[in-house]
């Protein structure tokens, strides 16, 4: 179920406008960079900030992260001619709408890795659905091309303008958010978000708020979020990554199970006056998958960062 480049925990936003940012992010730690062209790039600096892309995607690999490009929608044609050469491994979509978005990106794309001498459809999508007609048209958006790998609501709370409740929740985010993990399932994809409580909006929120909010993505279904500070980078990750406890738990589950239907005949074990459905034991063996991936993508990172021969995805 899970593969080494299905588990992206954490996504560290770098401004392209900003070199600081672009040098400092390979050593953060995270499992994809994404260099920014869209979000938090002053308009007058575009033109500027695309000449510098090609240049970092192999630096910002040398902590053994992906690296994908963010683009504007407005800007996309200039922004991918900008972001696809050899080293990208995806692009995030700003504010995506339609599904002929995506099949246009989609197209040029593919144009670019043939001139380029890249492999064809090596290069992934996801697509942030920040606005009310994005999220409307989601599932058109995550079936209109292969490339799709991924979901996210990206900056949603402010393109959308929903304000806090009293409940200290941000009005209709909840229901977002769910929305979003089952359009993921539904689809196929990866569900991208975290779930964020007041006085966090996520950009500027803490490390231990920041790991609470990956905890309780993880449990809704959430498999990676987005982040901008390097310091927020370690605990997504941690809050990704299942815990000793859970795995040790669902190591004794999936045993207890196994081997209480080893004669062929049961369906339904009880197990300590619990019920262990074939559900629930392959939620433990899931989430065993999953921790297994985590630990693969941190030894990978780990080779990275020590020079030693990187093994294969």
């Amino acid at each position: 179920m899970t593969a080494f480049n299905e588990i992206r925990r954490s996504w560290l936003l770098a401004p392209m406008s900003q070199p600081e940012r672009i040098i400092a992010a390979p050593d953060s730690g995270a499992d994809a960079i994404v260099l920014d062209l869209a979000e938090f790039v002053p308009e007058r600096q575009k033109p500027e900030a695309r000449k510098a892309v090609r240049d970092a995607l192999e630096p910002a690999k040398r902590g053994g992260a992906e690296v994908f490009v963010q683009i504007d929608p407005e800007l996309m044609l200039a922004d991918l001619r900008a972001a696809i050469w050899p080293g990208i491994d995806g692009i995030v979509i700003s504010r995506a709408e339609t599904a002929a978005q995506i099949t246009w990106a989609d197209s040029v794309i593919s144009e670019l890795e043939s001139q380029r001498g890249m492999l064809p459809g090596s290069v992934a999508m996801v697509a942030a659905l920040e606005t009310a007609l994005g999220n409307h048209n989601g599932f058109e958006i995550a079936t209109a091309s292969r490339r799709m790998w991924g979901l996210t609501l990206g900056r949603a709370d402010l393109v959308m303008d929903l304000r806090p409740e009293p409940s200290g929740e941000i009005h209709l985010m909840p229901y977002l958010m769910q929305r979003l993990i089952t359009l993921a399932s539904a689809t196929g994809k990866v569900p991208l978000g975290a779930w964020w409580r007041a006085p966090d909006r996520g950009l500027l929120a803490t490390p231990a708020n920041t790991r609470k909010a990956a905890q309780r993505g993880r449990a809704i279904g959430f498999k990676g979020s987005f982040c901008v500070l390097d310091n927020q980078v370690k605990p997504l990750n941690d809050g990704f990554t299942p815990t000793a406890a859970e795995i040790a738990a669902a190591q004794t589950r999936r045993q207890q199970y196994d081997a209480a239907i080893q004669s062929g005949t049961v369906t339904v074990v009880t197990i300590d006056d619990r019920t262990l459905t074939p559900d629930l034991a392959r939620q433990a063996a899931n989430l065993l998958k999953l921790a297994e991936a985590c630990a693969t993508r941190e030894r990978f990172k780990a080779a990275a960062v020590a020079g030693r021969p990187i093994p294969a995805p």
